[in-house]
């Protein structure tokens, strides 16, 4: 990445921006995805409004793929040499960032688009996209823009003509941009999300399947929660069985997956070999479906522990772990981190010890970016609790709208810790009675400080 300063495309006047002309897959997936979702290069002017994609040269390379595209902005002033000599440099950063033992042929023949939209697409088509997906894709982007701009009567009857074409992936696009849509906080254009959402849900056939299937995930939900504690194996399997379709049946071994384990199947299978020929059907078939459902739900977290590894082993490859990661922020999730934390307890086992620490030092890092400000405030106050004028100075110092906010986040860990107190015992109850009380100090000195303050 880097930061220049250019004209605006629009008005002329100078420009500030932070541009990437390289997209390297295999260092930086995120960019991948920033480039594909048309957001690469995006900038602002702010004298005259204009937002679009900056005209840079640009090299995009998957090494995996032996593919090497570049893109330089139609430029009439400009020679073909001269256009040359602008790609040079980027082209000898992908090569430089290869072994030796990776650098083949195709290096040497990039592949010339003359358009974006067309390097877009030919990255598209080397991860197996076809033209007619593309179009398809395009197609279904046209619908939505088309229902967001209709109501009443005529947005149901153009929901209804296009059913054929409403399908999951229609679905996942529509959810895609309404995500958006909230994150801007555009009351209006939520407003216009929920209907449109309501008439899709009511008029087209796989609404109405995700509509049932949302439905039996609450109910799924709502019985698991009316077992609570009494959540056992032998319960739940009750639950199966008398689940009054499939889609219950579905929705329950997505909710619990690692309850149904080789005990939990071994105890199905008895009961089926004791119940009655006529029910045995019926509890066959909904044996197979929780097979078939736990084998989905295995594969599909082996493939997303195995992409967090792979981009674990990029932001560690290096000294700049912090630049490495904060490049590829997104990709932090509850996978990353589970999966963190079991590359470190492998590299510990292994004896790996560069490894294991510069994966603890990833995890430290990814603790402190993820830590709500109001968590940190909370252990530093704890930390300085038995020392009554350091806490009444850090008390003193602190922004009152982040005082509110600590005193309401320490309202739910002190009712978290008095729960585990409960059921505490011995060592471990003496040291959440430590803790509990350290926080209860804290809580009553922001507590009076609040008041204080609205009194005053």
């Amino acid at each position: 990445m880097a930061r220049i300063q250019t004209s605006c495309p629009n008005c002329g006047q100078a420009l500030a921006a932070e541009i990437f002309q390289v997209i390297d897959v295999n260092k930086e997936i995120r960019l991948k995805e920033v480039l594909l979702a048309g957001g690469l290069n995006f900038a602002q002017c702010q004298v005259c409004g204009f937002q679009g994609q900056l005209p840079v040269p640009l090299v995009y390379h998957d090494k995996e793929k032996e593919l090497l595209l570049t893109f330089t902005p139609p430029d009439t002033s400009k020679t073909m040499q001269e256009k040359e000599a602008a790609l040079a440099p980027l082209l000898k950063q992908v090569i430089d960032n290869l072994e030796p033992k990776d650098r083949k042929g195709y290096l040497f023949q990039p592949q010339s688009m003359l358009t974006m939209n067309n390097l877009v697409k030919n990255v598209l088509l080397a991860d197996g996209i076809t033209e007619e997906m593309i179009q398809d894709q395009q197609e279904k982007m046209k619908l939505l823009d088309t229902l967001f701009n209709q109501d009443g009567e005529t947005l149901k009857k153009t929901i209804i003509e296009n059913n054929e074409n409403i399908d999951r992936e229609f679905f996942a696009m529509f959810a895609e941009i309404a995500q958006r849509i909230i994150a801007n906080r555009d009351e209006q254009s939520i407003e216009k999300i929920k209907i449109v959402q309501d008439v899709l849900m009511a008029e087209t056939d796989i609404g109405k399947e995700i509509l049932t299937e949302t439905q039996e995930i609450q109910a799924a939900t709502q019985s698991l929660e009316a077992l609570g504690k009494n959540l056992t194996r032998g319960s739940l399997l009750e639950l199966i069985i008398k689940a009054p379709n499939l889609e219950r049946v579905k929705a329950l071994a997505g909710l619990v997956r690692p309850a149904m384990d080789y005990e939990f199947f071994q105890t199905f299978t008895e009961r089926i070999e004791a119940a009655e020929e006529k029910d045995r059907k019926e509890m066959v078939e909904k044996r197979n479906l929780i097979l078939k459902v736990t084998q989905e739900i295995d594969e599909q977290l082996k493939q997303k522990s195995a992409a967090a590894v792979e981009t674990i082993n990029q932001i560690i490859e290096n000294e700049l772990i912090k630049e490495n990661l904060m490049q590829n922020i997104g990709l932090v999730d509850q996978f990353l981190v589970q999966a963190l934390t079991e590359q470190i307890n492998l590299a510990e086992e292994e004896k790996e010890d560069e490894r294991k620490t510069k994966l603890i030092k990833l995890f430290q890092i990814i603790q402190e970016l993820m830590t709500p400000p109001e968590l940190k405030k909370v252990e530093e106050l704890v930390a300085i609790s038995d020392n009554g004028n350091k806490l009444e100075a850090v008390l003193n110092e602190m922004d009152p709208d982040l005082s509110e906010k600590v005193i309401s986040y320490l309202t739910s860990i002190i009712t978290n810790y008095e729960e585990q107190a409960t059921q505490g015992e011995g060592e471990n109850l003496e040291n959440l009675n430590e803790t509990l009380s350290k926080l209860k100090k804290v809580f009553n000195e922001l507590l009076r400080k609040s008041m204080e303050s609205k009194m005053k």
